[in-house]
């Protein structure tokens, strides 16, 4: 039989016996081992030996060829040495003598021997020291029972783990095969060759025989592995996982069998992605298991220190000498389990350490931890062994921690930082615990807001009144303004500025510390700190000056923000976001130089600088940072006309942090969406953000005016003027008792004119429109272009056209592009009602290409309940120049079109086969819609961007009805998600009143 006939009947009886895999990648052996069965029944010993690393498939080999001698007729008896049965004397020769297959006379005659032979070496053995030699007489006597059997039917010994064979057994073995070497007496051995276990016999009397054969087996190939997944595992499957199937298990059968029970198990992440599962684990520890002692201990300090490590730290962890622990990285080396000191698969490393008792394992990484900080090693090595051991009592450990997450928190590794920092909280002592607890804040502040909060009373003062080094009284200020406690907030500054020099226990705070509090303050609570600050604290200024650099110009940025009007604050804010670098340091000027931007109509630079900011955040893994400069950027999106960003952004800011752990600026990203949503004509989004809950004292806020201005243009979109106006009054109420009433901030009286014109108040509507237009600051173009166009939705027709052409004039530079084309609208219809038709259908146009750009809807009908962000507000008595076409059925679309054309209604009925009575019926319903006669037709159409072409033929009319649609032809009915805001109770609160948060439905401020 040639070696492919060989390998595929030894392929085929190892199928029935489980055993198939381990033989795939052994042809070269297989071929060697050829002639090996026939010999079997000629005269002349055979001595095979199968060498090889552990778990390459010696024992299938060694069973493979047992089963081939008995299929040729042999007699097999196996025997498997043990590791703990090696000082057993004859204990291998015992398991081969009490096979079933051997007769029982001859067992008989073989145990009395071995009777004899063990009990007079182990008599000898406490005199020696060792089992020394068999007795003559026992060797005889088992020489005389395998000559008997050799006589009747060849012999075939198999011993299996021979590395672990007791030396009586070895010696009986070799004394055997010597006087029976021209009898049918063969001998087939396996061992470890990676195991250095010392035998004489084994290593030389042995290979000095002359019919001595070796079969070395070596981990698969890859080819090998790939054809091991292809008898397992579909086609494609088997392809994908062959490099990653080879590289996690080396090669080894063992291994490979075990991720591929896994990946049948649904180990894998998604098709052709292996994942090593409980299998791969349990495969790992056996086959460590099988070296000799200390090659698991190795590998197990190697995985719980987690990178390369010195032979002499192994050495030291292990308390075993350096020759020895060289010795087990060398063996796994060899093996390939381990390449320059690290496991070759990550799997390798998670399978020991699942296989470790916890208890073992915080053991181990607490001696690794005091050896690292012996040695020197960087605290973030130690420190993560340290958080491993769960807790260790040594003085140096609250130190290394501190250091640790210190280089984290820099390396924007904010979990790991946390992570160390919690663990120095749980070890502290009370002395410590007030250090701790502010930078652990200040970390998990970068997280989640909300996680804060549980940690704030622990700010007080020491109980014993002794100041603590390190501690920092500013620390808790922050997160007091943003949870709404801004009386605390308040009372701590003043405390500190006003006590006397020496007083205050201000701790490690620095006047930088303090700047940055007040400029939250500002920033969140203009009310509180518009008053000119207190100067710096008496600890602030000791010494030289403390200030950071990039806090120098944060006195500005601040009373920019609590009280406007600052000369120099545009400059300071474009020079601090150049010159920042986003560090917790930093991130409250950089906050407050872009809100000055925002709030200064500079909404190109705000944009690009927010975007930069954006990116830079969301590099530093600080999900607070990343969510408030994204919902100021929704913001900038909103004043820019960019609806539906404006909506995925405050999205998404909602969506990294919840809203619960907004605080009170939860305004800010709510707002953004309230607005966007409205002018788009989603009324019924807008109302489900608004039913998101908010923090009563977020109406003391500035994020609170910007939610209020939202809702009241909200409640306008649903034909609630009431609810309205009582909003924009509450915020013009809040920016005049803050001494901030600026229009570039909230233009609430622009909401309140409309209001006003809705409830029929025009002589309250005209006085605040001129208030607004007076307080317009220079430079600010979107703000002024508003004020002009609610002025101009005041006056008398004749004076509107002049008013909203400078309007349009100034917004054209202003990046409002929304605001851009309500005032194109707003201007066409006030040439329409002058008679300029064709100027207001020209103005119309560009209006609403506008408004589609910016997802928005310009009213059908002004002074109605479709009122939208910023939309025109004018008499209802004066119309537009054409409705849009949404009204228009498809039925009417097709009738004019074709009458637009030029074409007779004979002929319009006989193209799309009605009768005329129905074109002329459908015509009267066009124009009371269209509101146009029909030479205007056709411009109306064109207004609505509706093709006027007329096809070719009209013989399918609702084929043609459906082509039209989006595609220059017939106009859908609406964006999708559109929802169409009337009278008839989409608000869903069933004409009842919405509450009122924060304020009272009273008058307006400025006595309006």
């Amino acid at each position: 039989m040639n070696a492919e006939g060989y390998g595929k009947a030894a392929a085929s009886k190892r199928s029935a016996r489980g055993l198939l895999v381990a033989l795939i990648g052994r042809d070269d052996e297989l071929a060697a081992l050829e002639s090996l069965p026939g010999a079997f029944a000629q005269a002349g010993s055979k001595v095979v030996m199968i060498s090889g690393g552990i778990a390459t498939g010696k024992t299938t080999l060694l069973r493979t060829l047992g089963d081939r001698a008995i299929d040729s007729g042999a007699l097999y008896l196996g025997a498997v040495a043990s590791r703990v049965e090696r000082n057993l004397p004859l204990g291998v020769l015992e398991q081969l003598f009490r096979s079933p297959a051997l007769p029982a006379a001859s067992a008989e005659r073989a145990m009395h021997w071995l009777e004899v032979g063990a009990r007079v070496t182990s008599m000898r053995e406490p005199l020696t020291g060792s089992a020394g030699h068999v007795p003559t007489s026992v060797l005889r006597g088992l020489w005389e029972v395998l000559r008997d059997l050799v006589e009747r039917q060849p012999v075939v010994l198999g011993v299996d783990d021979v590395h672990y064979a007791d030396d009586p057994s070895l010696q009986c073995l070799l004394y055997l095969v010597r006087r029976l070497r021209s009898a049918r007496l063969h001998v087939i051995f396996s061992e470890c060759s990676h195991l250095r276990i010392a035998n004489a016999l084994l290593q030389s009397e042995f290979l000095r025989e002359p019919f001595f054969q070796q079969i070395r087996l070596e981990p698969l190939s890859k080819s090998a592995v790939a054809d091991m997944l292809a008898g397992q595992l579909d086609d494609r499957a088997a392809q994908d996982l062959t490099t990653a199937v080879h590289e996690a298990s080396a090669g080894y059968p063992l291994l490979v069998q075990a991720l591929i029970d896994d990946y049948r198990a649904g180990a894998h992440a998604a098709a052709g992605e292996m994942l090593a599962g409980e299998a791969f684990g349990r495969a790992v520890l056996r086959f460590l298991y099988r070296y000799e002692p200390p090659i698991i201990e190795v590998a197990r300090a190697t995985a719980v220190l987690g990178k390369p490590a010195s032979i002499g730290l192994l050495g030291r962890l292990l308390d075993m000498d350096a020759a020895a622990t060289l010795q087990a990285v060398n063996m796994l080396t060899t093996a390939e389990v381990l390449v320059n000191g690290c496991f070759r698969h990550d799997a390798f490393r998670v399978a020991i350490l699942e296989g470790t008792p916890p208890t073992a394992l915080r053991t181990t990484h607490g001696r690794i931890a005091d050896l690292l900080h012996n040695e020197g090693a960087p605290a973030t090595e130690v420190a993560a062994h340290i958080v491993a051991a769960d807790h260790i009592t040594a003085p140096w450990v609250i130190p290394i921690l501190q250091e640790a997450a210190e280089h984290a928190l820099a390396a924007d590794e904010v979990a790991t930082g946390i992570r160390y920092l919690r663990a120095a909280y749980q070890m502290c002592d009370e002395r410590q615990r007030p250090v701790i607890t502010s930078a652990l804040a200040e970390a998990e502040w970068r997280v989640d807001p909300a996680t804060v909060l549980r940690r704030l009373h622990e700010f007080g003062a020491p109980l014993d009144g002794e100041p603590v080094e390190g501690r920092d009284s500013l620390a808790p200020v922050t997160y007091l303004l943003w949870h709404g406690r801004v009386d605390e907030a308040v009372d701590i500054l003043d405390g500190l500025t006003r006590a006397p020099h020496g007083t205050a226990d201000h701790g490690a705070a620095t006047a930088g510390d303090y700047c940055t509090s007040r400029l939250w303050g500002a920033y969140l609570y203009p009310g509180f700190f518009s008053r000119p600050p207190d100067p710096l604290p008496a600890f602030a200024r000791q010494g030289p000056e403390p200030m950071n650099p990039d806090l120098q110009d944060a006195g500005l940025l601040a009373a920019e923000l609590a009280q406007g009007n600052e000369v120099l604050a545009l400059a300071a804010a474009e020079a601090i976001l150049q010159r920042s670098r986003l560090n917790h340091r930093t991130f409250a000027p950089l906050t407050a130089a872009l809100a000055v931007l925002t709030y200064n109509d500079r909404l190109d630079q705000a944009a690009a600088w927010s975007d930069f900011l954006l990116a830079e955040a969301a590099e530093r893994h600080s999900p607070t940072w990343e969510a408030l400069v994204t919902a100021q950027r929704a913001l900038i999106h909103v004043r820019q006309g960019n609806l539906v960003a404006a909506v995925d952004l405050a999205e998404t800011a909602l969506h990294l942090i919840p809203p619960k752990s907004w605080g009170v600026a939860v305004g800010l990203p709510l707002a953004a969406m309230v607005l966007a949503a409205t002018a788009m004509g989603n009324v019924r989004q807008a109302a489900t953000y608004l039913d998101i809950p908010v923090p009563e004292a977020m109406f003391q806020t500035r994020m609170g005016l910007h939610y209020l201005y939202a809702r009241g243009r909200y409640h306008l979109a649903t034909s609630r003027a009431y609810a309205a106006l009582s909003d924009f009054c509450a915020c013009g109420r809040l920016m005049g008792e803050w001494g901030l009433d600026l229009p570039a901030l909230e233009a609430w009286r622009s909401g309140a004119i409309e209001a006003y014109l809705l409830l029929g108040e025009p002589h309250k509507a005209e006085r605040l429109g001129a208030e607004q237009a007076a307080l317009v600051c220079p430079g600010q173009p979107r703000t002024r272009g508003l004020a002009l166009r609610s002025q101009a939705a005041t006056r008398d027709p004749e004076a509107r056209p002049a008013l909203l052409e400078e309007a349009v004039e100034v917004l054209q530079g202003s990046g409002d592009r929304l605001g851009l084309a309500y005032a194109l609208a707003e201007e066409s219809r006030a040439r329409q009602v002058l008679g300029e038709h064709e100027q207001a259908r020209t103005l119309a146009r560009k209006a609403d290409a506008l408004a589609r750009k910016c997802r928005a809807r310009i009213p059908e009908q002004p002074g109605t309940v479709d009122r939208i962000d910023g939309g025109p507000v004018v008499p209802e008595n004066e119309s537009t120049p054409f409705t849009v076409t949404s009204e228009l059925s498809d039925a009417e679309r097709r009738v004019a079109t074709l009458a637009a054309a030029g074409h007779t209604n004979r002929e319009i009925s006989k193209r799309l086969y009605i009768t005329v009575s129905t074109v002329e019926q459908h015509l009267t319903r066009i124009y009371r819609k269209l509101n146009v006669k029909r030479f205007d037709l056709r411009a109306a159409l064109q207004y609505s961007e509706i093709d006027v072409t007329v096809p070719e033929r009209v013989a399918e009319p609702e084929r043609y009805a459906v082509a039209g649609k989006g595609a220059g032809g017939l106009r859908p009915r609406g964006l999708a998600g559109e929802v169409p805001c009337g009278r008839e109770g989409v608000f869903g609160y069933e004409g009842r009143p919405r509450p009122q948060a924060g304020h009272n439905s009273a008058a307006c401020h400025g006595g309006t």
